[in-house]
């Protein structure tokens, strides 16, 4: 079955600042030029981008349309439209969240809000909720800004709701894996998850965006703070380009993917944050067969492709990477193990 699947940030930022997220890692010296825009979506262009993906389909693949990549988007406050109007076209709606809300109005910690309910309400096909602790002290410390408390107390709002309102959709909960997190927290959160009939994911991390990645392997200087995101990782970046190199021949996965930002340009990839490396100032004015075109022969796209960096998310990579992972588990005595199809804890 063929996929057409889109990422479109509604909210041009995020209410927290993780490390390894350029929300959270980058700095005003880091633009080539000018500073990222900030920013919500206006409903009227969401409507008018989903319609021209509908007229661009002509060969009735499965539309995914993902609202979200570098923001979050519950902070939009017209976030249930946005859900409503990506079903009635008949595509599938994905939101990811780090369900940092509040549902009262107690909280000046963000202008715009959807609480647990509006969320429920809304019914997205699947709702991703990322974290990468269960104690406070861990996951401060890779969702900055975060409350890991908030967290679970919304996900058992979640259940609540969804029982009491009848609404059912996937709900996966994502966890980062690290060396400081793969303790007692994850089998928290895995019984946590259990617990609530959600599904769990977990997955290595990576040095985002591509800027930082790139920036790094080239031997320049990264900050503090980005040191010791690297000193967590159980992959170092480097190790994880090694193990992509055999696969560097196969194609960008990532080229299957449109990325468009909350001001209707679109972004080269999802990999990318600074607007030096958008492929067109609206998604709306450029047909998709040119959209293809642009990304194929951007330099930017070459030189990632050069060094392997397009596979090392990939499928074909993920076996010895999943192997490593594992390993390293295991090396600092983690109960956790993950392979390419689930992942479990091992007595």
């Amino acid at each position: 079955m063929n996929f057409l699947h889109y990422f479109i940030d509604i909210v041009g930022t995020c209410n927290l600042r993780c490390p390894s997220c350029p929300v959270g890692n980058y700095q005003p010296t880091d633009f080539i030029n000018n500073p990222r825009p900030k920013g919500f979506m206006d409903f009227s262009l969401f409507k008018e981008i989903l319609d021209k993906i509908q007229r661009e389909n002509s060969r009735h693949e499965n539309v995914i349309i993902a609202i979200y990549n570098w923001g979050e988007p519950l902070l939009h406050p017209e976030y249930p439209q946005f859900i409503e109007a990506i079903q009635a076209k008949g595509f599938y709606a994905e939101v990811s969240s780090n369900l940092n809300l509040f549902d009262t109005d107690d909280s000046k910690k963000v202008q715009h809000r959807t609480n647990i309910k509006d969320v429920v309400m809304a019914a997205p096909n699947k709702l991703i909720v990322s974290l990468s602790g269960y104690d406070a002290e861990v996951y401060s410390q890779t969702h900055k800004r975060g409350s890991s408390q908030l967290v679970v107390s919304n996900l058992f709002k979640l259940r609540y709701y969804m029982e009491k309102l009848k609404k059912q959709f996937i709900v996966e909960l994502s966890y980062h894996l690290y060396k400081h997190n793969v303790g007692k927290d994850i089998e928290r959160i895995i019984s946590l998850t259990n617990d609530l009939g959600f599904r769990f994911s977990s997955d290595f991390t990576f040095l985002m965006p591509l800027e930082k990645f790139l920036k790094y392997l080239d031997g320049e200087q990264l900050s503090q703070e980005e040191q010791a995101l690297i000193s967590l990782m159980l992959i170092k970046p480097e190790e994880q380009v090694k193990l992509a190199e055999a696969y560097k021949h196969l194609k960008c996965p990532l080229r299957e993917w449109t990325t468009i930002n909350f001001d209707g340009s679109t972004a080269l990839c999802c990999a990318v944050y600074d607007y030096e490396y958008n492929i067109a100032n609206n998604f709306i004015d450029i047909s998709q067969e040119e959209l293809e075109q642009r990304k194929e022969t951007h330099p930017y796209c070459i030189r990632c492709m050069k060094k392997g960096l397009h596979v090392v998310a990939s499928s074909a990579a993920r076996a010895e990477l999943t192997q490593l992972t594992n390993v390293r588990l295991q090396s600092i005595g983690s109960r956790f193990r993950r392979d390419n199809s689930h992942s479990r804890l091992s007595y």
